[in-house]
């Protein structure tokens, strides 16, 4: 993408970015290899009950926490009609415990593994509800979870997120990861405009999709942020609950939680060389982002630290043996922005097709 020209002013840049740096207006061709289209549905099929919500769930490898999260979904205390999918492309037991013991979930099973981000576009395909409700595999959410989405969504929000909690509380490493990656989605603080939130507890408008496609299939773990980023340029606004919460089961093993701590620092890279978000100078520089390593996870403990001793100082007290762990886990996080910045963020996304063709193919 070096020499990319930008069509509606005609700037010259030489990193990949999806705003011009000069307009600001979107630059298209990047935006179509991006964020796919999707063939939304118009209406609920009238052989069936209309939904209000949908709620969607990707899932890979979840056989120890599905039964969990959808037992948690099945027992809302929602008086309205809901449907749920699950998009699963597990090798584990999980579609086996979905079918079994879940029967009202709509199953839509892949062969392949399948990142979230393309999971929950093949889902909001086929969804019904005109509120589409995204929680994770590894999530629970409690009963009155879905009345409190609607209620938000109902008061004029087009999106609506909620806070996290720890749901494996007694693992050391589950806080490491907790602390590294929700500290600033903690339930704490009035409602509030953010710029982002994570689909692990999260509703949008299902128009949100017919305008501006689908979720990045190529980003994960950060295709949320990406395209919450687009959202926000378009000027949609990101409405967060701190009572709407879920907890989250966290990696507890070391080398799952180092390797994800890995991916998310590589994505981030990617993401702020696309978007020229804060830190976009060491993405776009990979020399400086390599001298870097030694202070960037110090720079990011230090922010953690001092948010949860701002916003919840009693999380430090208590669990201060995981801070070693949060500041390992910053280090390979680290490692992984710097395999990032050398790294072409477009090399693996899609050419701009429909989530039926990609699926097809």
């Amino acid at each position: 993408m070096i020499g990319h020209s930008c069509a509606h002013c005609g700037t010259r840049f030489l990193a990949p970015r999806l705003v011009c740096p000069n307009c600001r207006h979107e630059v298209t061709q990047l935006t179509q290899h991006i964020f796919p289209t999707l063939q939304v549905q118009a209406s609920a099929d009238a052989q069936e009950p209309a939904s209000v919500v949908t709620v969607i769930i990707p899932s890979y490898d979840a056989a120890a926490t599905i039964q969990a999260t959808l037992s948690s979904i099945v027992a809302q205390d929602f008086d309205e009609p809901y449907e749920v999918f699950v998009v699963d492309s597990s090798s584990d037991e999980t579609p086996a415990i979905i079918a079994q013991e879940f029967p009202q979930v709509h199953l839509i099973h892949r062969e392949k593994k399948t990142d979230p981000g393309t999971a929950r576009n093949l889902a909001i395909a086929r969804a019904c509800g005109e509120i589409i409700a995204c929680l994770d595999a590894d999530c629970v959410a409690p009963t009155e979870w879905l009345q409190r989405m609607v209620a938000a969504q109902r008061a004029g929000h087009p999106i609506v997120g909620g806070g996290i909690e720890n749901g494996n509380p007694e693992k050391i490493l589950a806080w490491a990861s907790f602390l590294g990656e929700f500290r600033e989605f903690i339930a704490v603080g009035k409602p509030r405009l953010m710029r982002h939130l994570p689909t692990c507890n999260i509703s949008y408008q299902r128009s949100i999709f017919s305008r501006f496609g689908g979720f990045p299939t190529s980003f994960y773990p950060q295709e949320d942020l990406l395209f919450h980023w687009r959202l926000e340029q378009q000027g949609v606004p990101i409405w967060f609950e701190p009572d709407i919460q879920v907890k989250h089961i966290h990696r507890a093993e070391w080398r799952p939680y180092l390797q994800h701590q890995r991916r998310i620092g590589h994505i981030t890279a990617q993401v702020l060389e696309l978007t020229g978000e804060e830190g976009a100078f060491l993405a776009r520089s990979p020399l400086l982002a390599l001298l870097a390593i030694p202070f960037l996870p110090l720079v990011k403990f230090l922010r953690t630290v001092s948010h949860f001793a701002s916003w919840r100082p009693g999380v430090i007290r208590q669990h201060w043996p995981a801070l070693p762990f949060l500041l390992l886990g910053l280090y390979a996080w680290s490692i992984g922005f710097v395999a990032g910045a050398w790294d072409d963020p477009l090399r693996e996304s899609l050419s701009p097709l429909t989530v039926e063709q990609s699926v097809s193919q």
